[in-house]
């Protein structure tokens, strides 16, 4: 299995393996238990970099003509565009668009598992290109940013390698019975695995005060493929425990994005409230709740995994199994144990499918968001 090593791919890594484990469940009947099958998570990281590249040229020239907070819109947009991370509404926009295939179709390069210096180039590039549109006649931006996107594809692919457009795929399952796909296209083969990406939805868990649960959230220049904003629905910790339990009954593992590096032991993986005793060994006092450590940005989402199972005594859920992307060495084989206290105070989001909603909040999903600023602690991509 590849992992994301020196790169910031943990949202499409998390992605990647949600729709695994779905195209198990839905291949189990024809083709039975597959053997040695993972999505390309390189695949999608080039398209998102090209659709990244994208927005940021239109957000750019949709934050000059802001009359507020211009300069604080662009301050924001120039730290850092090119980076890693992302959210569920953009990987689900580019497994919509452009498809998946096979790693073994489109493996990792050097630059997909170490990409600091791709993004620097990229970056640098990108705010030339910044420069170029300040001096751009209206009537000739879109061809600009057609040879400005042009050259970002031929860089991408010195960096990544050319995606595929066409592609066979011979696998075989647990009995060593062998299947071969004929010339699929990366759409065809997201098809095959009857893998809806409009089917899921993303949940936050927002504490603070001005924020009301169950309502609809979108931050605005946030996002890759669609001018439409990152966005999520806001819900007490309680229903979004719930949830997860009721899609992993439901076989559904569920994507989530938390604050990885509080309170855990890394050599385990076991994270735990006061797993490190701070406070005797140091004297270190803390006395803040999930609400104010968001408000003071010492508590972020900063990373996407997959919870896979639970352990339950007396009805109630005591640790949650996940699986991380961090590699073998990484908690057991892997895997990170997660309790139910580390996961209230420090798990933010969720990924389910929204037929486990109920018809109100299916509503909530369909009315006009509450829009929130780029900068707010919630922005930041895991």
């Amino acid at each position: 299995m590849d992992y994301q090593r020196s790169s910031g791919r943990c949202w499409l890594f998390a992605t990647c393996n949600l729709i695994r484990m779905v195209t198990f469940s839905n291949w189990k009947e024809e083709f039975g238990k597959i053997e040695d099958f993972e999505i390309s998570q390189s695949y999608l990281y080039f398209w998102d970099k090209m659709e990244r590249y994208n927005r940021a040229l239109r957000y750019y020239l949709n934050i000059k003509s802001e009359d507020v907070n211009q300069d604080r819109y662009k301050y924001q947009l120039f730290q850092d565009p090119m980076g890693d991370g992302g959210q569920w509404d953009m990987a689900k926009e580019i497994v919509k668009k452009y498809g998946i295939v096979p790693r073994q179709v489109y493996p990792d390069t050097h630059h997909s598992k170490s990409s600091r210096e791709m993004n620097k180039l990229l970056t640098k590039q990108l705010s030339s290109d910044f420069t170029t549109l300040d001096t751009t006649d209206q009537q000739v931006v879109e061809q600009v940013i057609i040879i400005m996107m042009n050259r970002v594809f031929k860089m991408l692919v010195s960096f990544l390698g050319k995606p595929p457009t066409n592609f066979d795929w011979t696998f075989k399952n647990k009995d060593s019975k062998t299947f071969t796909f004929s010339k699929m296209t990366p759409l065809s083969f997201l098809e095959k695995t009857n893998f809806k990406a409009d089917d899921w939805v993303s949940i936050i868990n927002d504490p603070r005060q001005e924020n009301l649960y169950n309502k609809y959230y979108q931050v605005k220049y946030l996002g890759n493929v669609k001018d439409q904003h990152v966005g999520w629905l806001n819900m007490e910790m309680s229903r979004i425990n719930e949830l997860t339990k009721n899609s992993i009954d439901n076989k559904q593992p569920v994507w989530f994005g938390c604050d990885v590096g509080n309170e855990w032991d890394r050599s385990s993986g076991v994270q735990d409230i006061g797993i490190i005793n701070t406070k005797d060994v140091l004297g270190l006092e803390l006395s803040q709740d999930k609400e104010s450590r968001l408000k003071t940005y010492s508590s972020l989402p900063n990373h996407a995994m997959l919870i896979t199972g639970y352990h339950e005594e007396n009805g109630n859920i005591k640790r949650w199994k996940v699986e991380n992307s961090w590699g073998k060495a990484s908690g057991t084989d892997g895997f990170l144990l997660m309790t139910k206290k580390w996961m209230d105070e420090y798990v933010f989001q969720i990924l389910v499918n929204k037929q486990l909603l109920t018809e109100e909040e299916k509503k909530q999903l369909e009315s006009e968001p509450i829009v929130i600023q780029p900068w707010d602690p919630l922005g930041t991509l895991a």
